[in-house]
């Protein structure tokens, strides 16, 4: 019986290992997305700005939003990695991008990701001879070791990782969403009144050509679309009210706003909160107007701003603000985004954010609290058991066992 019983543990682990590695665990089937049950669930992680010492509640949460959340797909939302930490060269900017896929990689969902500010800062400096965009292809480049990156440098302009993906409906037979992804840039010139980055000038016309053309394959109409970047658009300034100080819920503002205070104005916010002032670029490059003229963008989702968490319409486009799912990132607000879209209904999405208490439990006030064992035990276990990789594995063990044991009683007879 022993015997068996061995048999019966090593095959059942096998099978599980083969099982959850099949397609039906992702909704990425080489490399193209697709809506799985009419549903297409993202998971966004923002200003994770992880080094070569990640944090144990940083890659915690990430393994217990993947597990609880069940994504599609991961988005990096720019500041993957905190490129400003001292002394950083090639060997720690890779374990810093290391610590990610690792993090991710396992599962066996696809990420795509943007640029924030500070990602190339530490490889982009005089000391280790790259310029800007050749720290960001760097970077990239590592991150493509991963299995399941889907993030590609695109096409010869402004910055580095300016591209789309499609998402086939739930048959597998036709693109019905898309999804942008933008390099916002990390600054400006001074010329142009310094601040943050913008989407410049030839990346906005290629995304106008691109939407043209998805919009020919999609009958003569807009194909719907999110987009995904690090820095916020100055629109954002438009969805809420001038305060005074003194004013409850009042953040003083930036970016061109600073000797102004503000609050939610909830003829446009309908969710979330303002907890900083917004930082979008000082110059506005006509951005937002290029998403209404083309028609096809029913959200943006933006990072950089780490604590706040609001959701607005602004023009008949959302704007979407995601906190900072890592921990030393500034801050007391910290977790990650989820949007599911609906195949019944791609004018629309929901969305909610997930703090880091649900997924790991109360963080104390240490770089390394260690919550490992909470996150593991309370959220991915749970998640992965409740998910299909884990019905499926669960379903095998009892069928194993259920064969064991007859062959067994069998021979005893």
């Amino acid at each position: 019986m022993k015997k068996a019983f061995k048999k019966a543990v090593l095959a059942i682990a096998v099978f599980a290992l083969l099982v959850c590695s099949m397609p039906f665990c992702a909704s990425a089937d080489d490399g193209g997305l697709k809506f799985t049950n009419g549903k297409f669930k993202i998971l966004i992680l923002s200003d994770l700005q992880d080094t070569n010492e990640p944090q144990q509640e940083t890659t915690d949460m990430i393994t217990a939003a993947i597990g609880k959340t069940q994504p599609d797909l991961i988005v990096l939302l720019g500041d993957n990695i905190a490129g400003w930490w001292n002394g950083v060269d090639e060997e720690e900017t890779n374990a810093a991008i290391d610590a990610i896929g690792k993090a991710i990689e396992p599962s066996g969902i696809p990420f795509a990701l943007v640029f924030g500010n500070h990602d190339h800062e530490g490889l982009g400096d005089e000391e280790n001879g790259y310029t800007e965009e050749e720290a960001k292809e760097y970077i990239l480049s590592r991150f493509q070791n991963y299995a399941g990156c889907l993030a590609t440098e695109g096409e010869e302009m402004t910055g580095v990782g300016n591209y789309n993906l499609t998402i086939k409906d739930s048959a597998g037979e036709r693109d019905i969403f898309n999804l942008w992804f933008m390099d916002s840039n990390p600054y400006a010139e001074e010329s142009e009144g310094g601040g943050y980055g913008y989407v410049h000038a030839d990346q906005t016309e290629w995304y106008q050509k691109t939407a043209a053309e998805l919009k020919a394959e999609n009958g003569g109409e807009p194909m719907p679309s999110l987009l995904f970047q690090h820095i916020i658009v100055p629109e954002a300034y438009n969805m809420l009210s001038e305060a005074s100080a003194s004013d409850e819920g009042a953040v003083k503002g930036s970016s061109g706003h600073e000797d102004k205070y503000f609050v939610i104005n909830s003829e446009y916010i309908y969710d979330g909160e303002l907890n900083e002032g917004p930082c979008p670029p000082v110059y506005n490059g006509g951005q937002f107007d290029s998403w209404l003229e083309s028609g096809d963008i029913i959200g943006a989702f933006f990072g950089h701003d780490h604590t706040n968490t609001f959701a607005g319409e602004y023009k008949g486009i959302k704007l979407v603000a995601c906190p900072a799912a890592g921990f030393y990132s500034y801050g007391g607000v910290h977790g990650v985004r989820t949007v599911t879209l609906d195949e019944n209904d791609l004018t629309d999405f929901e969305s909610e954010v997930i703090y880091s208490d649900e997924l790991i439990g109360e963080v104390q006030n240490s770089f390394k609290a260690d919550h490992g064992w909470a996150a593991y035990k309370n959220q991915f276990l749970p998640a992965v058991i409740g998910g299909s990789c884990g019905a499926a594995a669960l379903l095998a063990a009892v069928i194993i066992i259920a064969v064991v044991i007859k062959k067994k009683k069998s021979k005893a007879k």
